[in-house]
């Protein structure tokens, strides 16, 4: 059985619970009947009293079609599920049809867990970027992140390297004794302010990135993401 549920209660979501901490909600009040529940295995949220095990109760009721909680994060979209079919119980175990539907999700060309294929994607930038985006054929969520740290990186990269070329050039105007010493070294000193603070922005993202990735979590950039989530 996993060992990670989520509860969705009151309009917000709690988790990852063990199921011994369900069934102590359960048992003090905490946990109603009505209230969503879900684990890794699931297409979607269920009742708390069709999980069997869960809510001694009345006879489960049909779920309703319009409720759709947010998922856990990095757990991708659910499809919706016809009522009637029973999710896993405490002394059960996955239907096949939820076995080969995450089989695919959780799979990598590589071996490696999605999340840990992820955070590779943003340790050399744009480089493990194009290493991930080139091996990985199987998950999108690694292929995503491998994506998104191409744009990114790749292009933080490209205008580091727009700068210097800036910079040389303007040197290279002064040296000929076409421009003024004074107004290159403050536009040396600007750019080099630029260039300081693009190589900590593209520090701050790449850590940011990783620690999204390792948490299962499909984080967007604005732009990036956007342009990452289009390839898909």
């Amino acid at each position: 059985m996993s060992e990670k549920w989520y509860l969705y209660k009151d309009q917000q979501q709690q988790g990852p619970l063990s199921w011994e901490e369900l069934i102590e909600k359960n048992e003090t009040g905490v946990l109603e009947p009505a209230d969503m529940v879900w684990t890794e295995g699931m297409d979607g949220w269920f009742r708390a009293d069709q999980v069997e095990g869960l809510v001694a109760t009345a006879p489960p009721a049909p779920p309703d079609p319009v409720f759709n909680p947010p998922p856990p994060p990095g757990m991708g979209t659910f499809r919706a599920k016809p009522p009637g079919i029973s999710p896993l119980g405490p002394t059960g175990s996955l239907k096949k049809k939820y076995i080969a539907e995450n089989t695919v999700e959780q799979k990598t060309t590589t071996g490696l867990e999605p999340n840990i294929a992820g955070l590779l994607c943003y340790l050399l930038g744009w480089i493990t970027g194009i290493i991930f985006f080139l091996v990985e054929s199987e998950n999108r969520f690694v292929r995503f992140h491998a994506m998104q740290s191409i744009v990114t990186f790749g292009g933080l990269t490209v205008l580091q390297v727009l700068i210097n070329i800036f910079n040389r050039f303007l040197w290279a105007i002064v040296w000929r004794g076409l421009g003024s010493w004074t107004l290159a070294g403050t536009l040396t000193s600007l750019l080099g302010i630029i260039s300081l603070i693009i190589w900590l922005a593209t520090i701050a993202m790449a850590v940011l990135l990783m620690v999204k990735a390792y948490q299962n979590e499909t984080f967007k950039l604005p732009i990036a993401g956007a342009i990452a989530e289009k390839q898909f």
